[in-house]
């Protein structure tokens, strides 16, 4: 289960619970089966025997060959449903020319794989690139080849994910709609079993338009990646992978849409869907950059406080080797070692005192100065100048000047940067979901007719 086999771990416990629902709900089904076939037939024979110029066989025909097929199509709709979705999955990967079988499509795994062995020449080529200084003189060349590498990752994963969700809603429409098939047996109620048919129809569809896009797209990106030859690619190249990178993330976004426009009979694709698309890849951009900005500020931070602590550590050895030394001055032997010892002593206590010191020392110059502020204010507030330009308009504007350089040289506080990459990250999020949201088009439906009549 391990790597991208993760995911089809997932669609074989849900396939296999889902597949175990249809064992469970068949003696259910069977019973609402017989039920309204009871009823049908009844009210049909009813109404035939009221009928003088009926033909009643001809009736009886068509009602029986009517009930039977409804009995085969409930006895083995499991089956049936399962050759539909094989069928227009063979469709689409005979129409894409690709290697993939039906059964591959049934692994969304299998896709991620080939994305991952799609970006593997690209970062391999990455790896020759880095170096001491080779990564500062490459360094536009490899963050091309980085964004290609996420983007082709990141369009087949979304091919992926698609293709799981498409799966689990084939397979919970079909086990819903196994207890609404019966219905059709009733006049009155076969517009249940109608949309089942039709939803059917348009998942077969949906998978037939996901297995076209899945096997152009893992086609050409080998080509494009076996196209290197195992040489550097250049900026251009990579920039071509960039483009066919977005292209199939927009197929893989708005691609159901299509699905979805062939049932309801109209175009769904436009302009929007380029727009969706490179707002997708920017916002995640946006993310990943917001991310790695935040990293490299914890590990700056982490960075300063070490060497922050090895200052202090070269400090206080620094301190405690000078004291010995004064404190050893003039004798040897162990007395000279006693007095070295009580000089450390003597100095870290006073070190430990000085931070009382300078505590005390900084209250009372506090006080002093909000004396000097306080005479200063009254002074002023009577009428009084100073032409040294202490109290005063002047005094005021070199303060201000004083701390508008300060605060230009300080710049944001750190507070203030962590708050925008925040929102960096929180926007790019957003706008990527946003985008993959707008290509999560809802098609108008289908249904099939399920009346007895002769046209």
């Amino acid at each position: 289960m391990g790597g991208t086999g993760v995911i089809d771990h997932f669609l074989e416990v849900f396939t296999r619970y889902i597949d175990s629902g249809f064992g469970l709900l068949s003696g259910e089904v069977a019973f609402i089966a017989t039920t309204l076939i009871v009823i049908d037939v009844t009210l049909a024979a009813l109404f035939w025997s009221w009928g003088a110029d009926d033909d009643i066989m001809a009736r009886l025909v068509k009602k029986t060959l009517f009930v039977g097929v409804f009995a085969y199509i409930i006895s083995n709709w499991n089956n049936l449903a399962r050759i539909v979705f094989e069928s227009f999955a063979g469709l689409g990967l005979k129409a894409s020319g690709t290697g993939f079988t039906t059964a591959d499509l049934l692994r969304p795994g299998k896709v991620a794989q080939t994305g991952l062995d799609a970006g593997r020449p690209l970062l391999d080529s990455i790896s020759g690139l880095m170096g001491y200084w080779s990564f500062f003189e490459n360094f536009i060349q490899i963050a091309c080849m980085f964004l290609a590498w996420a983007l082709v990752l990141l369009a087949f994963f979304i091919l992926a994910i698609q293709l799981f969700v498409t799966l689990i809603e084939f397979k919970l429409t079909t086990l819903a709609g196994f207890v609404l098939i019966p219905f059709g047996l009733f006049g009155k109620s076969a517009f249940m079993a109608e949309r089942v048919l039709g939803n059917v129809i348009s998942s077969g569809i949906k998978v037939l338009v996901l297995a076209v896009i899945i096997g152009i797209g893992s086609t050409l990106f080998s080509e494009f990646t076996a196209g290197f030859g195992g040489a550097t690619p250049t900026i251009d190249q990579a920039m071509a992978i960039v483009l066919a990178a977005l292209s199939l993330l927009g197929l893989g976004i708005f691609g159901p849409g299509i699905a979805n426009g062939l049932v309801s009979g109209g175009p769904q694709l436009g302009a929007g869907a380029a727009v969706g698309t490179g707002l997708a890849a920017g916002g995640m951009v946006a993310a990943g950059a917001a991310t790695v900005g935040a990293v490299a500020s914890g590990g700056a931070a982490a960075i300063g406080g070490a060497a922050a602590a090895a200052r202090g550590g070269a400090a206080i050895a620094g301190g405690a080797s000078t004291a010995y030394s004064l404190g050893a001055t003039g004798q040897s032997g162990a007395a000279g070692v006693a007095s070295g010892l009580g000089g450390v002593a003597r100095a870290g206590a006073s070190a430990a005192a000085s931070p009382l010191k300078r505590a005390a020392s900084r209250a009372a110059d506090s006080m002093k100065s909000s004396f000097s502020a306080g005479a200063q204010s009254a002074f002023e507030a009577t009428g009084g100048t100073s032409t040294a330009g202490t109290v005063g308009g002047d005094s005021e504007a070199a303060s201000g000047a004083t701390t508008g350089q300060s605060a230009s040289r300080q710049g944001p506080p750190d507070w203030a940067k962590r708050m925008k990459r925040s929102q960096n990250l929180t926007h790019g999020v957003q706008a990527a979901a946003h985008a993959v949201r707008s290509g999560d088009s809802h098609g108008g439906g289908s249904s099939i007719n399920l009346s007895e009549s002769d046209r």
